[in-house]
């Protein structure tokens, strides 16, 4: 079997006894801290094993180094019982593939290109490129996506990206695929979709890691677990021996209390802080859109409906064609003409890809911290480093950030310490509204309670809160009013007992599976 042939049928772990892939007692540090510590995994064919942990715990490190892209201090990787190279190469002509959490595809390629890039059917050093759109076209077949294969990446929405990286793995054929967070930007009709065809893939002999924080999904589908906790091997048991409870417990190594079924308590509306009137832009049709003081408004919907757009354009990050956008904070209103102005009013806006729009991964925690709070820290334009650090250490600790280092680049970090620095480097400002798109995305269980409870003391405190979020337990617990958008209007408001799973999916229903 080579990369580009998957087994044949029925050749899969029922027939086949020998692990395809092993890491043996693998040991990796960073900066003297060891992010996995003498690990050892190994998955069958036909088999999907889940490596879950809290962020920070060393899932993707060790992910890493099975696709060759980190080397290790110490340990091996085996393909079929042999050791193999450490690089990225040797690790995809073996047959590993890695979809990483954080899109890869470069922006300003064709769907196609990108799908078959570093393994373009040539001739003569000339790309073949009906046998590259052919070899594209199946593979979308195969995963059930339909895309124009000659759209650039740059113009499609979060979701069908996330289908296409998963596409460009499939298409080399691989004897193992390796998922981090795979379902973090999808609905949940498109995470039901997306783990039937993992199911197919492996009962065809292909051999799967998948990293999750939505334990429900593992459950669904994987046949072994693997729990990392600060970089240790806490446990690699069957599914059937564990629980969810099991799980979570192994996971934190503590009590966790997630209050996902918990609802804010109602409480008697404040001074109106947001007022959207008549909002137009490119998919926004037309939508008003209030938020008071202390309340949490949610924003429902399929991925492409219309809620970034709508939240980007309330805040002036895009342009609006149409409608009246105003901020009202200590009886003060200012009318919102672009991201500066609200900026000035007092907004602050947690993004929804972090590692592009929120944060300068190259750049430490403080100097991430210190880019919106320069008036804050030093009034007089003089910069002193330790009064930034200890301004972004304050902040730091109030978001429980995992180790607090501020001195520490960002790009560093795991991906939902990450997000606490985002939302770290606002609250110095004190701002009076806040918007949050997927604020716990690719978030492990430890850190979604620790976003859950800062968002509810913001709003607890004064602040007004808009939330985008395709997590509908998340919506449900986070939210005192929830607006669904469909086809970038608002298909109806939901409140309290009225707020249920169903009833959010019957309004959001009405787009296709996979959405633009």
């Amino acid at each position: 079997m080579n990369k580009f042939e998957y087994p044949e049928k029925g050749k899969g772990a029922e027939s086949m006894t020998s692990p395809v892939i092993e890491a043996r007692n693998i040991v990796k540090s960073f900066g003297g801290v060891r992010a996995v510590d003498d690990v050892s995994v190994s998955v069958m064919p036909g088999e999907i094993h889940a490596v879950i942990g809290e962020n920070g715990a060393g899932k993707s490190t060790l992910m890493r180094i099975l696709a060759g892209v980190e080397t290790p201090d110490s340990g091996s990787v085996r393909i079929d019982g042999k050791e193999i190279e450490n690089s990225a190469k040797a690790s995809i002509d073996a047959g590993i593939s890695l979809v990483h959490q954080e899109l890869s595809l470069i922006p300003e390629m064709t769907v196609a290109e990108n799908i078959m890039l570093g393994a373009f059917p040539t001739n003569g050093g000339w790309t073949k490129t009906k046998e590259m759109k052919k070899i594209a076209a199946d593979t979308l077949k195969e995963i059930g996506v339909e895309v124009d294969l000659d759209e650039r990446i740059s113009r499609l929405s979060v979701a069908l990206r996330q289908f296409v990286e998963i596409a460009r793995a499939v298409a080399r054929k691989p004897k193992v695929l390796i998922l981090d967070e795979p379902t973090a930007t999808l609905t949940p009709a498109e995470t039901d979709y997306l783990l039937s065809m993992l199911q197919r893939l492996a009962s065809q002999g292909l051999a799967i890691i998948y990293i999750s924080h939505r334990i429900p999904e593992v459950f669904k589908i994987c046949n072994k677990v693997t729990i990392l906790r600060d970089g240790k091997l806490v446990t690699n048991d069957s599914i059937g021996d564990l629980t969810p409870d099991k799980v979570i417990d192994q996971m934190v190594g503590r009590e966790l209390h997630l209050d996902l079924t918990q609802r804010r308590p109602a409480r008697e509306l404040g001074e109106l802080v947001l007022s959207a009137k008549g909002i137009k832009a490119p998919k926004v049709n037309g939508i008003d859109l209030e938020v008071s003081k202390g309340q949490i408004v949610g924003l429902g919907g399929l991925v492409g409906a219309g809620r970034t757009e709508l939240l980007r354009a309330i805040i002036g990050a895009d342009p609006r064609s149409a409608g009246r956008v105003t901020i009202t904070s200590n009886g003060k209103k200012r009318v919102i003409t672009g991201y500066l102005s609200a900026i000035k009013a007092g907004v602050a806006y947690v993004p929804e890809e972090r590692r592009t729009d929120g944060l300068a991964l190259t750049m430490t925690v403080a100097e991430n911290i210190f880019l919106p709070n320069r008036k804050e820290i030093s009034p007089t334009g003089v910069m002193p480093k330790g009064k930034i650090s200890a301004f972004a250490k304050v902040l730091s600790e109030k978001v429980n950030l995992r180790p607090p280092e501020v001195t520490r680049e960002a790009g560093q970090y795991s991906g939902g310490n990450q997000q606490k620095i985002v939302i770290a480097k606002w609250l110095g400002r004190k701002p009076s509204f806040i918007v949050l798109d997927e604020p716990t995305r690719g978030v492990d269980v430890g850190a979604k309670a620790e976003i859950h409870k800062l968002v509810k003391e913001l709003a607890d405190n004064g602040a007004a809160v808009l939330v985008i979020s395709s997590d509908l337990p998340e919506l449900l617990e986070l939210s005192d009013l929830i607006h669904v958008v469909r086809d970038g209007k608002i298909a109806g408001t939901l409140t309290g007992a009225e707020a249920t799973e169903k009833s959010v999916m019957s309004l959001a229903a009405g787009e296709k599976l996979v959405g633009a």
